[in-house]
């Protein structure tokens, strides 16, 4: 009985630690402004760097769309590895650095660090992209130089989704917006460093390569959001500049993803368990919210979790017990629902509740792919989204 208990405590303590966590951080988010910054009276040099493996789909849409900006000193570099023919014989036409990179022990952050090797050292700023983003206005790079001049060092900007138009693209896109409102905004709100979410993210380009230089993990965004924060460095958010990303069509490539970030985050929880205390007693706020992150549930696990185990707490528990858990669950879902943007509020999106259950059963399938995730290197399937999605 005594060993019961103990599990019961254990188990309500996190849960009330992960609703309380997002409750707390997705209402601060509804309080976040735009910060403003003065104009920059000088150009510096942006490198937009884009690693495409096996992109042939969306990579030369990305250079038609970043080639538009009204910025005039950047170069776009786009890092080929295992490009079709015909697409390098296209890209080669355009106004672009193409850098062909292959190695059997590919990572993304190999791909980077292997570029920024070959590259001149004039770059001021690093613009991260993925193959399949889409810059949505054209004085993005513009106001990324208005922000560095101010002193930035590093930058996270308001990734969302692409294409909504499978249940899993949709689910994915509203996940999305569910981190953007917690670790994003509702970070800034507070004052607090914003998660790094592995494009659409800038830095001081010195900076950049030189903390990449030791990166080789697959989860290279969160090694290096972890070296930032010990460094002290705050990562900005900007919300209002958006970079458009294609969200997952495919069961297999959700799996492969989630086991990818799954494994990355279990990895971070357990190399900075001991370094977060010590960062906390020395002042690094930052740096311990970071890790409080890595001990989360997943969203969507989370979601489904919680109506588990009140509902078991209907039918089993009384009393205290059981209006603690009829808290967390209210606590929870109004957590979720806020961070849900008003736009995604639709029919589809009500629709798609019915799905839950089968995209925590394919996350529950990634846990069974968590070995060596974060040392191999799977790409992320891009497929061509109809024009109406």
């Amino acid at each position: 009985m005594i060993i019961l208990k103990l599990i019961y405590f254990l188990v309500t303590g996190y849960f009330i630690f992960c609703s309380l966590y997002i409750f707390v951080y997705s209402v601060a988010g509804l309080f976040y402004k735009n910060p403003v910054f003065r104009k920059a009276t000088t150009y510096r040099k942006i490198a937009i760097l884009v690693p495409a493996f096996k992109a042939d789909e969306v990579i030369e849409e990305l250079a038609d769309n970043t080639l538009l900006q009204d910025y005039p000193n950047y170069d776009l570099i786009v890092i080929a590895d295992s490009l079709r023919d015909d697409v390098m014989v296209r890209l080669k036409k355009k106004p672009i650095k193409l850098m062909p990179f292959n190695d059997d022990k590919r990572t993304k952050a190999l791909a980077l660090n292997t570029v920024m090797s070959r590259l001149p050292d004039d770059y001021d700023i690093a613009l991260v992209l993925d193959a399949d983003n889409l810059i949505r206005d054209k004085d993005y790079l513009s106001r990324l130089n208005d922000i560095f001049a101010c002193g930035a060092q590093a930058v996270q900007t308001h990734r969302t989704a692409k294409n909504t138009n499978t249940v899993l693209a949709l689910l994915d896109a509203a996940s999305e917006e569910i981190n953007n409102q917690l670790f994003r905004r509702g970070h800034a709100a507070l004052g607090l460093s914003s998660a790094l979410i592995g494009s659409a993210m800038a830095f001081d380009y010195r900076l950049y390569r030189e903390q990449m230089r030791s990166i080789t993990s697959s989860g290279e965004d969160k090694e290096l959001e972890i070296k930032l924060l010990k460094m002290r460095v705050p990562i900005l958010y900007i919300d209002d500049m958006i970079v458009l990303d294609e969200k997952v069509q495919k069961a297999g490539s959700f799996v492969n993803q989630r086991a990818r970030w799954i494994a990355n985050q279990i990895l971070q929880a357990k190399n900075n368990v001991a370094e977060g205390f010590r960062q906390l007693f020395a002042g690094n706020i930052n740096f311990f919210d970071k890790l409080m992150q890595h001990f989360l549930m997943p969203r969507l696990f989370l979601v489904v979790a919680v109506f588990v185990f009140s509902g078991l707490a209907t039918l089993f528990l009384y009393g205290a017990y059981f209006y603690l858990w009829l808290l967390i669950a209210v606590i929870t879902y109004f957590s979720i629902l806020i961070s849900i943007p008003g736009r995604m509020y639709t029919f589809r999106l009500l629709k798609s509740v019915s799905y839950l259950p089968k995209a925590v059963l394919l996350m529950t399938l990634s846990l069974f792919r968590l070995k060596g995730a974060t040392k191999k290197f799977v790409a992320t399937e891009h497929l061509a989204i109809p024009q109406n999605s």
